[in-house]
């Protein structure tokens, strides 16, 4: 099915997911409002450049793209973010008070990240008991480089003397994904399966990247570059700290970006307590300086 076709049909989502990120704040609501499609919308105008420079048909099918081109993968990321459109009224399922959602939006701002627009979830997932369907509740959210990390509850992370703590450099965007607290329990030590799809809409690049456990990516950003004998008192400093907060399910990915415009769907799985938890997408929007 020709590209044109498929935007067509995507207009409700592209209404939240694009032109009310250009129109409103960038805070989760649990009802968000859809606002009108402007007249120019930039990710549809960027999708239509790529879509005649790159070696693409223009079909919008996968057999038509090369992943090993840089603007077959802008495309591809772009098209991405314009089909996440929510699909599931999560914020109170079957009734449920918003508890769990506020809960994990406080611990993605005691990151001091800015949340997505809307909040996702997992079917048939949950931990707790008596949730409604299984339900976890989950939100994303973002924060421009440089950023170094910060712990709900505890603020900024103790430094050491002569080591750099930034885990998201100058034209980089830091993307976290976090679950409701208690929903996910025994997270897998396989932390892979969430991913965020990125498009620059000023640059006209982008991408996807994995995301990592919480630990995981602030060892490899920060830890595992430091000298040895400084990395066993560095890891442990890291380490008493995460313990301070519910941190089962979280996921972080450092993305290069670039400055501009950047819109944003983190989706996957996280596996837990022999389960594996599909969340849908969810959409944001951060301005890197």
């Amino acid at each position: 099915m020709r590209t044109s076709r498929r935007l067509r049909r995507t207009v409700a989502g592209l209404a939240l997911a694009c032109a009310g990120a250009l129109a409103v704040p960038a805070v989760a609501t649990a009802e968000p409002t859809v606002p009108s499609v402007p007249e120019s919308n930039p990710l549809l105008d960027a999708i239509a450049l790529l879509e005649g420079t790159g070696s693409g048909d223009g079909t919008g099918s996968a057999e038509g793209t090369d992943p090993t081109d840089p603007t077959d993968t802008a495309l591809d990321a772009a098209r991405a973010v314009l089909g996440a459109a929510p699909t599931v009224d999560v914020a109170e399922p079957n009734g449920n008070p918003l508890a769990l959602v506020d809960a994990a939006n406080g611990l993605l701002q005691g990151f001091g990240l800015t949340p997505f627009f809307y909040p996702t979830a997992a079917l048939n997932c949950s931990a707790l008991p008596g949730v409604p369907f299984g339900v976890v509740p989950a939100v994303a959210g973002a924060a421009p480089g440089p950023y170094t990390p910060k712990v709900p509850g505890v603020g900024a992370l103790p430094t050491l003397p002569g080591v750099d703590t930034t885990i998201a450099d100058p034209g980089e965007t830091l993307y976290a994904f976090v679950p409701a607290p208690g929903g996910i329990v025994n997270d897998a030590a396989n932390k892979s399966g969430m991913q965020v799809a990125w498009f620059n809409v000023n640059t006209l690049k982008g991408g996807f990247a994995d995301m990592g456990g919480l630990a995981d990516v602030i060892s490899s950003e920060i830890i595992d570059g430091l000298p040895v004998p400084i990395q066993g008192p560095a890891r442990d400093l890291v380490q008493r700290n995460l313990a301070a907060f519910p941190s089962a399910g979280v996921r972080l990915a450092p993305v290069a970006t670039g400055s501009g415009t950047v819109l944003a769907a983190v989706f996957g799985q996280v596996t837990h307590d022999g389960k594996t938890c599909a969340f849908f997408p969810t959409v944001g929007l951060t301005q890197v300086p």
